[in-house]
């Protein structure tokens, strides 16, 4: 084969691109934004509420600090 033919060859080749098929990539978008909302959902029910935040930083306010009786000077 000589260089023109070969230069061909690659230009046709270069035109001929694989596609996935468009189901498959509908598909795989549909399981992406289920995943994405179960994601939330799970986050969403995991996640402390912000009224339970708060009570948890009054509470180690309103707590005074035992002494542990260490050294005294």
């Amino acid at each position: 084969m000589n260089d023109e033919r070969i230069e061909a060859a690659l230009q046709e080749l270069g035109k001929h691109t694989p596609r996935a098929p468009e189901k498959t990539v509908d598909d795989m978008v549909k399981t992406v934004d289920l995943l994405e909302r179960k994601r939330q959902q799970l986050a969403a029910k995991n996640a402390p509420t912000a009224e339970a935040e708060k009570t948890r930083e009054r509470e180690a306010v309103a707590k005074p600090h035992k002494d542990l009786g260490g050294m005294k000077r």
